[in-house]
């Protein structure tokens, strides 16, 4: 008979393993929905059965009356992400609303997700029939699952109490929370996943209010949902890295592994378990660069940046004091395990870092932040530092890891906030840095301490749906961006034309009437005839259209409709060398 077990997920709000990180059990079985294999003893209101979707209610009221249809679609947003995880079978589906006055219930066969907005008499916020309080959190999400690690139902509450909420992802000055990161944190935890060692990542233990760098799922991310529910042919195409990480003959319980691509980007990162073993799995063939970090030690003042608590309750009394190792190499290969080991050195640096100095082009502006922070490729000097009270002030170096980084002088600033010293560097990222998550590292001598994964140097496009589409567009188009209808090759309107073709046309996708022209790029006439030249999606078929008078003639077809090769196509129309003439090019469906 199997047993039924609760394990709670939160968020809290940032203040003044396996690859990623997941829940397993003594047997090495990872916490999981079984989608591919129905455990019958799941009730039909939890999973569909027919479609094997998870099905979740919404309570009605959300956070606030009066935006109330924007915070639900918000978490619809977040859900839209993770089931837009490539090569995966994880589905979910709206199973309709709930009245105000829900609560956690681990048995009620129902999977609820609900704002909190009263406290207990005594000023506590208390959930789950008042036996768990939330004060302090962002939301919580309470999976149920039985020995084998099966979840069999979740609920999950926003703290509706101690915060303030916003939708709105063009506000980039709001100081409340954001719905959406939060959503796409928690249904992490929904899932399966545990807290990410990486600042950057959506399943990092803590957010800062606005709009930040966690509305999207990094690659590593994409691999733990990838991991726990992709399709088997998919994960064949994958391969992985294996290892156990040693000190002085011991296991290292609770060292970060990093591996990198080629341009120094973090693609996974992971927690070493109890026997000093790690697994990065589900990796793209390629050769990585390896190498081992300790977490922030939990006696280190003020407040470290990663600790083993932030990673989970079960990873408390990681061994943190060894020095980081150097990197080492391994090729992953489709369906191969590569083994990797590493012995990392006992001690630690006499430094660490405890806050960072995000990007500024004001030599004396400082600003003193927990959270990580975003580099654009402007090819232009910025200036980012660190702060603690340990920092050296002197013979340090301050480096972003990876290429297409230029850096300047490091310098030092021994009294930048009251018990915080400074170390900043002018940084120039090209413009042609591949983006990616990086990791910043202050040396001096032998002593090396990193903060991983707390700076992102950002692309000018966003694709956190994995369509190919830019987001900003479908964030304009529709209220939910990673909704199907939402998707680059689907065709709301019906009209013929999918969302990618209105995108490339300008053209608004829930408009039938929304007739998709392209605009000419030139147009020229000579002894051959009329040439005219447009932007083209190759494999797409084009009609080209024309009429002498704009007003008072009818348009009519010339030629037969073409068929794009490349990113441009030219067009000759031989009638017309000495007629005026207007005209047209349309994509066809």
């Amino acid at each position: 008979m199997s047993r039924w077990f609760t394990i709670a997920g939160a968020l809290v709000l940032a203040q003044a393993a396996s690859a990623f990180v997941l829940f397993k059990n003594e047997a090495d079985q990872p916490l999981r929905w079984r989608l591919d294999e129905l455990n019958p003893l799941i009730h039909p209101n939890v999973i569909n059965r027919n479609t094997r979707a998870i099905r979740y209610y919404l309570a009605r009221d959300a956070w606030s009356e009066q935006n109330a249809e924007a915070e639900l679609n918000a978490v619809r947003t977040a859900i839209g992400q993770w089931q837009s995880v490539p090569q995966t079978v994880l589905k979910f589906e709206e199973a309709g609303l709930v009245p105000p006055g829900v609560d956690i219930d681990g048995e009620d066969n129902t999977n609820i997700v609900y704002w909190v907005k009263e406290t207990a008499a005594n000023g506590a916020v208390l959930v789950n029939n008042e036996r768990t309080e939330i004060s302090g959190a962002l939301a919580v999400t309470f999976p149920m699952y039985f020995d084998d690690y099966t979840i069999v139902e979740a609920d999950m509450v926003f703290n509706g109490v101690d915060n303030r909420w916003f939708t709105d992802y063009n506000n980039s000055f709001s100081a409340d929370d954001f719905v959406e990161a939060v959503a796409l944190h928690e249904f992490g935890h929904f899932i399966g996943l545990q807290h990410s060692p990486l600042g950057a990542a959506t399943m990092f233990s803590r957010t800062g209010a606005g709009v930040g760098l966690a509305v999207g799922l990094l690659k590593d991310e994409v691999a733990a949902a990838q991991t726990l529910y992709g399709k088997p042919d998919a994960l064949a195409k994958f391969g992985s890295i294996v290892g156990k990480v040693t000190m002085e003959q011991g296991l290292v319980f609770g060292a970060v592994v990093l591996a990198e691509d080629a341009h120094g980007n973090i693609i996974q990162s992971t927690v070493s378990e109890r026997n000093g073993r790690y697994e990065l799995t589900t990796l793209h063939p390629a050769t990585y660069r390896l190498r081992v970090a300790p977490l922030h030690p939990p006696d280190t003042q003020p407040h470290p940046l990663v600790r083993d608590i932030d990673i989970s309750f079960e990873h408390q009394g990681a061994e943190t004091n060894f020095r980081p190792s150097g990197y080492r190499q391994a090729a992953v290969s489709n369906g191969k395990t590569s083994t990797l080991d590493f012995a990392v050195k006992k001690g630690r640096a006499p430094f660490y870092i405890s806050a960072m100095r995000p990007p500024t082009t004001k030599q004396n502006l400082l600003e003193l932040a927990f959270e990580p922070f975003a580099l654009e490729r402007t090819g232009k000097k910025q200036t980012i530092g660190i702060y603690s009270p340990t920092l050296p002030m002197g013979g340090a170096t301050l480096r972003l890891t990876g290429d297409g980084v230029t850096h300047g002088e490091t310098t030092f600033n021994p009294d930048a906030f009251d018990g915080f010293r400074l170390i900043s560097v002018e940084v120039t990222v090209a413009k042609n840095a591949v983006p990616g998550v990086r990791s910043l590292t202050v040396q001096k001598g032998n002593d090396l301490a990193y903060v991983n994964g707390f700076v992102e140097i950002i692309s000018g496009e966003q694709d956190h749906n994995f369509d190919g589409l830019d987001d900003r567009w479908q964030r304009e188009q529709f209220s939910i961006f990673s909704s199907a209808e939402a998707h680059a090759d689907t065709d709301p309107d019906a009209d013929g034309y999918t969302n990618r073709e209105e995108f490339l046309t300008g053209k608004n996708p829930m408009d039938t009437g929304s007739f998709p022209l392209l605009e000419i790029g030139s147009i020229s006439v000579d002894e051959q005839g009329t040439s005219l030249q447009w932007g083209s999606v190759p494999g797409k078929r084009y009609q080209v259209w024309s009429k002498p008078n704009v007003v008072l003639a009818k348009w009519r077809e010339v030629g037969e409709p073409v068929t794009a090769q490349r990113s441009f196509t030219f067009f000759i129309d031989p009638a017309e060398r000495e007629e005026f003439q207007f005209y047209r090019v349309q994509a066809l469906p």
